[in-house]
C-alpha cells in the first residue's frame, strides 16, 4: 500500500531525524548559523556587543546564560509591540507556562521558529508511531491525539498587541511546514467553544478502531481510561441509542456490537480497560521518566499489553529530546532544534540560578550516566537560557547522547504538568493563616495515588479536626488561585483534593535537630516548604514512639 502524503512527511521525517543522530555536526553548525542570523540587527544584539560576532562560540563569549526574568524585560517589550526586540523574525504570539517563580512565563513564537523547527520536529516524532505500528496510510479514527487542542484563540484585548495562548491550545498552523495532522478537521478534534469534553472525544471514537493514544503527560490517559469506567452505563446507552450524553447527534449511529463488547467485558473482569474499548490499540504515547514514570503500573492496569513510547521532551521554551527508537522513556537531544550545554550536577540540585559565566559542555563531551543541567539558545529569542532542567545520560544513539529527564532543580513538583513551587505553597499558607509571616509548622508533599496528589503536613495542639480541615481547605483554595495549571488538573481530577497530615507541636524542630545530630552544619538545615518526594511522611512515622516503648 503506498504511503499517503502525511505518513510519507512524516516517515521521512523520522529517518531524517535518525540520520542526525549518525552525523549531527553540520546540522548543528547550521543551527547556530541561524540563531547567530536571528539575533542579528536586535535589540538584545545591541544589548550586548554582538555586531563582531561571527561563531557561536564567540556569542557565549558576549552572552551570559541566565534564566527567564532576565528575558521578562524584552518580552515586556515584544507585548508592547516593539519590533526585532530578540529575533529579527516577528513574533506573533506569546506561549504562555506555568513559571518557577509564581509567575507565568511568556515565550515568543514565531513563523520562522514554527516552520523551521517545531512543525518538523512533530512530524519526525510521529513518524516513529507510524513505523512501530507499521501503518502505510492515515485511516480517520485511528488516531486518538491528546497533545494538544485546536483552540478558537480569541482576539487579543484592546490593551494588548499580541495574542496569549498556551502552547497545547494552538489555532491554525502558520505555514506549510507547521503540524498539520489530517484529523485536524475530525469531530472529535474540532470545538468551536473553545474546549472538547473528555467524554465527547470518547464517545465521538468508541466505535472507532483506535491503534494510538497519543499524550504528553500520561495523567491524560489515566483520566481517560477512569472516566470509561466513571461513565460505563452512559456510554452503553449512548452506544445502544446512537447519542451524545442522551441526546441525538447527527454524526453518530447506534454500535450494538461495542456495547456488547464492554458490557461482556464488564461482566467477566468487573471492569473496563482501553483495549476493551479498542481492541486494536496498539500504543500509548506519553512521557515516562521523572515523576511520569510513577504512571507506569496504571497505564498497564488500564491498557495491558499496549506498549509505551515517550514523547519528545518538550516545554513551551523548546524540544530537547526526540524519540527515535524503542527506548520507552529517554531519546537523543534534538540537535536541529537548538544549541545546547550542560553543566555537570547532582541529581539534588537545589536548582540556584547558575552563575553568567559558568563554564559548560557541548553535547560530544557529556559522560556516560552523569546528570546535567541544559542551558539552550532557541530561534524563538532564548539564548543561554539556564532552564533548570536535569538531564541524566543513558547511552548514545550513533554520536548524540541519549537523555532522560529526571526533573527540575530545586522545589518544583509537578505529577501530571502543575509545577507546583515552593513560592506557590509558601503564599498560599500565608494566606490561609491571615499573615505575610508564618513559622516554619507546615509544608506540601507529594503522594503517589490513583491519581496523585498533595499533602499538607502542619503542627496542631489539636490534633486532625475541623480547625485543621478547614485550613487544609483554605490552602487548597489558594493554590488552586495562585496556580493556573493546579487549578486546571484539580477541576479535571488529575490531582487528587489537598489532603491534611497533623503533626505535634515541635515536630519540625526535631526533625531539624535530627539531622544536625546525624552530621548535617546546622546552617544546611533549611525548611522546606514543598518537599521533592514522600520521605518526609517516612521520616515523620519514625519520630512517633513506639507504643511499646
Amino acid at each position: 500500500m503506498t504511503a499517503d502524503a502525511f505518513v510519507q512527511r512524516a516517515l521521512t521525517a523520522h529517518q531524517l531525524q535518525r540520520d542526525y543522530c549518525r552525523e549531527p555536526r553540520p546540522v548543528a553548525d547550521r543551527v547556530a548559523a541561524d540563531l547567530l542570523e536571528q539575533v542579528r540587527g536586535t535589540a538584545f544584539a545591541r544589548e550586548h556587543a554582538l555586531g563582531s560576532v561571527r561563531t557561536f562560540d564567540d556569542f557565549k563569549s558576549a552572552v551570559p546564560v541566565r534564566g527567564y526574568e532576565s528575558f521578562r524585560g524584552y518580552v515586556e517589550r515584544i507585548s508592547a509591540g516593539e519590533h526585532r526586540v530578540l529575533t529579527r523574525s516577528r513574533p506573533y504570539a506569546l506561549l504562555s507556562t506555568s513559571g518557577t517563580t509564581g509567575r507565568p512565563k511568556y515565550v515568543p513564537t514565531t513563523r520562522h521558529w514554527r516552520n523551521r523547527y517545531r512543525g518538523p520536529a512533530l512530524y519526525a516524532q510521529w513518524g516513529l508511531y507510524y513505523q512501530r505500528l507499521g501503518l502505510k496510510r492515515y485511516r480517520p479514527g485511528e488516531v486518538l491525539d491528546l497533545s494538544w487542542e485546536r483552540a478558537v484563540i480569541q482576539p487579543p484585548a484592546p490593551d494588548d498587541l499580541m495574542p496569549v495562548y498556551s502552547i497545547t491550545k494552538r489555532p491554525s498552523a502558520v505555514g506549510p511546514a507547521d503540524w498539520t495532522p489530517p484529523w485536524y478537521g475530525e469531530p472529535w478534534f474540532v470545538d468551536d467553544t473553545g474546549g472538547l469534553p473528555l467524554y465527547t472525544k470518547l464517545r465521538l471514537l468508541a466505535d472507532s478502531d483506535v491503534r494510538m493514544i497519543v499524550t504528553v503527560n500520561p495523567s491524560r490517559i489515566t483520566a481517560l481510561g477512569e472516566l470509561l469506567n466513571e461513565q460505563l452505563e452512559t456510554l452503553l446507552k449512548d452506544l445502544h441509542d446512537g447519542t451524545l450524553l442522551g441526546e441525538p447527534d447527527p454524526r453518530l449511529a447506534p454500535a450494538p456490537r461495542t456495547a456488547a463488547r464492554l458490557e461482556a467485558a464488564r461482566s467477566y473482569q468487573g471492569h473496563v480497560t482501553l483495549v476493551d474499548l479498542w481492541p486494536g490499540l496498539a500504543l500509548q504515547v506519553c512521557w515516562n521518566s521523572a515523576s511520569a514514570r510513577y504512571y507506569r503500573a496504571w497505564l498497564e492496569r488500564l491498557a495491558p499489553g499496549v506498549p509505551i513510547v515517550p514523547f519528545s521532551t518538550t516545554g513551551t521554551e523548546g524540544i530537547v529530546t526526540m524519540p527515535v527508537d524503542t527506548h520507552t522513556s529517554a531519546g537523543p537531544l534534538a540537535i536541529d532544534q537548538g544549541v545546547f550545554e550542560f553543566v555537570p550536577c547532582d541529581p539534588s540540585d537545589a536548582g540556584e540560578p547558575l552563575p553568567p559565566d559558568v563554564a559548560t559542555l557541548g553535547p560530544e563531551e557529556l559522560a556516560g550516566r552523569g546528570t546535567y543541567r541544559l542551558v539552550m539558545s532557541q530561534a524563538n529569542g532564548l539564548y543561554r537560557y539556564d532552564s533548570g532542567d536535569i538531564y541524566r545520560v543513558v547511552g548514545h544513539v550513533g554520536r548524540l547522547p541519549r537523555l532522560e529527564f529526571e526533573g527540575r532543580g530545586g522545589s518544583v513538583s509537578s505529577f501530571t504538568g502543575e509545577k507546583l513551587t515552593e513560592a506557590d505553597v509558601h503564599a498560599a499558607i500565608r494566606a490561609a493563616a491571615g499573615s505575610a509571616s508564618v513559622p516554619n509548622v507546615y509544608c506540601v508533599v507529594p503522594v503517589w495515588g490513583h491519581p496523585p496528589g498533595y499533602s499538607l503536613v502542619m503542627e496542631s495542639p489539636e490534633g486532625p479536626g475541623p480547625a485543621s480541615h478547614r485550613f487544609r481547605d483554605r490552602v487548597e483554595a489558594e493554590l488552586r488561585r495562585l496556580n493556573v495549571e493546579y487549578a486546571d488538573k484539580r477541576a479535571s481530577r488529575r490531582l487528587a483534593p489537598l489532603s491534611g497530615h497533623t503533626v505535634t507541636p515541635g515536630t519540625f524542630r526535631a526533625l531539624a535537630e535530627r539531622q544536625v545530630g546525624r552530621g548535617a552544619s546546622a546552617a544546611q538545615v533549611k525548611h522546606r516548604w514543598l518537599h521533592a518526594d514522600d520521605t518526609l511522611l517516612r521520616q515523620l512515622a519514625e519520630l512517633v514512639p513506639d507504643p511499646a516503648s
